[in-house]
């Protein structure tokens, strides 16, 4: 089955999602978050791009940026590359730190850019970690605007849109109820029954055994594809009867050769 085409952006602005593996944490403690925002700053400059928003919370992140002139997948391809090979090296650990692919959906409209701002400065509030947008929550780009001073985010369009301090505070408070990529909807897992009817679907496999028989190139394309279907690495290794460590550097290597499995 063809991997679904992302969705282009006319205005080359775009929602960003990145989730932790298996809902596991993508920060463990202050530095993580501080390391990860240095290398969004490093990238912006290399990729020239523009951070409209972001909010990192301990297992996903968001972010709303503009970029045209390097394409989305290279610059969270970079991105996503740099921060796992620290994050493993610190912790000494080895696999797949993000959940497959990141989540992106196109922003083509003044009305629904200021939706996504808000939405992503909502994040801990909804979470129950502070009790109103900008409280207390260190990780995120509100404070970027509260104080009028930003280094890493560009504040001047979304200032020239929503208007004065004010103004903004006002706008925060008020209930977001669009779902902007969702995080509880992305992670959402997948009961066994029915991960295991997906892999039978895709491919033709009934058994471990003969997704086992399968060629070693094959599976691997399976892996990646069933994967991005929402199948968890542990569903995998139980599943398919291929342990977690091979999983992870398939996940890691990504598709052999750019290519789908066939169904």
């Amino acid at each position: 089955m063809p991997r679904k085409p992302r969705a282009i952006s006319e205005s080359n602005i775009y929602h960003v999602v990145i989730r932790g593996a298996d809902r596991q944490q993508m920060f463990e403690e202050n530095n993580d978050y501080a390391k990860y925002l240095d290398i969004l700053g490093y990238y912006k400059k290399e990729c020239q791009f523009e951070i409209y928003a972001y909010c990192l919370m301990s297992n996903h992140v968001h972010l709303l940026i503009h970029t045209p002139n390097t394409p989305l997948a290279t610059v969270f391809r970079r991105i996503n590359t740099r921060y796992a090979v620290w994050f493993n090296m610190k912790y000494d650990r080895t696999g797949f730190l993000q959940q497959g692919r990141y989540y992106s959906e196109p922003v083509n409209n003044e009305r629904y850019l200021l939706t996504v701002v808000r939405y992503i400065h909502q994040n801990p509030y909804k979470a129950g970690i502070e009790a109103f947008p900008g409280e207390s929550y260190p990780w995120s780009s509100i404070y970027s605007y509260l104080s009028g001073n930003s280094a890493l985010v560009d504040i001047g369009l979304i200032n020239n849109l929503i208007g004065d301090s004010n103004a903004f505070t006002t706008f925060h408070r008020e209930t977001e109820g669009a779902d902007c990529l969702d995080i509880h909807k992305l992670t959402k897992r997948l009961p066994d029954d029915v991960a295991k009817e997906l892999i039978i679907k895709e491919t033709g496999c009934p058994t471990i055994t003969d997704f086992q028989l399968l060629p070693l190139l094959e599976q691997k394309k399976y892996l990646v594809h069933l994967h991005e279907q929402g199948i968890s690495i542990r569903q995998l290794n139980r599943l398919t009867g291929t342990s977690k460590g091979i999983i992870q550097r398939t996940l890691t290597e990504g598709t052999p050769h750019n290519s789908e499995p066939q169904p």
